[in-house]
């Protein structure tokens, strides 16, 4: 795809990994990842909620069960910056052995998208593999998409904090276990991509041009 130069500036990237074993979460990064580049910068925000309702960066220290393990894990982007951005996240799930050998597991999660609990996971779409949309929900579904990315459909504001990616997970754990060993580490990693929206030809994100290379 064509790179415009006067994007190729304004493209800004962020990974964040939270590590969690069996019995506490060992985390390797904060659950709270910035980069800035110039005026333009995202920040990847990963919550949950709390005994009393309140919604909180989530904790250190949280256990999973053996077996089918929930984990309410909230993941959105924030534009820091002064420019409004298309945003794409792209999620992944390992487990990480005795020997810190990380290994993909996303077949053994579940991702829970916000379009099944209300309208705001509608803001999350996905490219399918004939270019099409594909909304965030058939995509954690199944649907097979051409790039493993979910994008926001609209420019993120400068400040704006977006509507929610994924709401929380269940990752079998008894099945890891079976596959890599005992003390396993449950890694989940949210990459996110921001490119600005300023003179693109499009309003499709799926058009967009400029992105970060993956």
């Amino acid at each position: 795809m064509r790179m415009l130069p006067w994007l190729a500036v304004a493209a800004v990237a962020v990974v964040v990994l939270a590590a969690q074993t069996l019995s506490f979460i060992a985390r390797e990064m904060p659950l709270q990842g910035k980069l800035q580049f110039g005026r333009a910068g995202i920040e990847t925000v990963i919550t949950t909620v709390d005994v009393s309702g309140q919604e909180v960066i989530a904790p250190e220290g949280e256990a999973l069960v053996r077996g089918a393990a929930n984990a309410q894990r909230i993941v959105r982007v924030r534009n820091t910056g002064d420019h409004p951005l298309y945003v794409r996240m792209k999620l992944g799930f390992a487990c990480v052995d005795a020997q810190g050998a990380a290994h993909p597991i996303d077949d053994l999660v579940k991702y829970a998208s916000a379009a099944t609990g209300d309208s705001s996971g509608s803001a999350w779409v996905a490219r399918g593999i004939d270019g099409g949309v594909v909304s965030a929900a058939d995509a954690f579904a199944g649907a097979p998409t051409a790039d493993g990315y979910l994008y926001l459909a609209r420019p993120l504001a400068p400040g704006e904090l977006s509507a929610p990616v994924v709401t929380g997970l269940v990752v079998d754990t008894e099945a890891a276990v079976s596959r890599y060993g005992e003390s396993s580490t449950y890694r989940l990693a949210a990459d996110a991509h921001g490119v600005q929206s300023e003179n693109q030809t499009t309003e499709n994100v799926l058009e967009v041009e400029g992105w970060p290379e993956a």
